[in-house]
């Protein structure tokens, strides 16, 4: 084919041709640059919402714990830990005084009573023990049941006082007051502690 067209007007048209593509990947471009562009700002827009929304969440349940008082809280359930502390330990060095008095009743030989005991410190101190008798023998032998190493109850007993007076109306003429050490396995026996806890 032989071109006709004079040199200025083919290069022209050339020179069109590729201005058209050329703004045909310009106007791609742009429009890419564009898309990326919205993508970019939707994103910034869905995490700083995502964002604020967050930070009122955390806001909220700020408000809320401390309209429930959480700290005060903690501290009645730490006092209230603490109380029950105290109670299992005061219960576990109770003494059972129903067992512990009909152990020493029957220690009491014939012609004798009890008359009344005291703890002097706690178990494991000194117990101080009145009783009554209807004579002077029976008084001292109160002390050698109370020694006794069978049942091992007192690890020692000391008789403190014994006196006897002569009035013909009372049947127990004698008083007798003893003092008596708890020996270890009584003071398991006794009271709620394990075998080698001290009071």
């Amino acid at each position: 084919m032989i071109n006709l067209l004079p040199p200025q007007r083919a290069a022209a048209i050339r020179y069109g041709r590729q201005n058209s593509t050329l703004r045909f990947w310009l106007l791609g471009a742009a429009g890419a640059v564009l898309g990326l562009v919205i993508i970019l700002g939707s994103g910034w827009i869905y995490l700083d919402h995502q964002s604020r929304n967050l930070q009122k969440n955390i806001n909220e349940t700020n408000q809320q714990l401390q309209a429930e008082n959480i700290d005060r809280v903690k501290a009645d359930a730490k006092e209230i830990t603490g109380d029950i502390n105290v109670i299992d330990k005061v219960l576990g060095q109770e003494i059972h005084f129903s067992d512990l008095i009909q152990t020493i009743g029957s220690y009491m030989p014939p012609g004798a009573v009890l008359g009344s005991l005291s703890l002097s410190d706690q178990v494991s101190g000194a117990l101080d023990l009145s009783a009554n008798s209807i004579d002077y023998a029976s008084a001292a032998q109160i002390a050698v049941n109370l020694s006794d190493q069978k049942d091992n109850l007192f690890s020692r007993v000391d008789i403190v006082n014994i006196s006897c007076g002569s009035d013909p109306q009372k049947t127990y003429k004698c008083s007798a007051t003893l003092r008596a050490l708890f020996s270890q396995s009584a003071q398991t026996r006794f009271t709620g502690l394990a075998s080698g806890d001290q009071l």
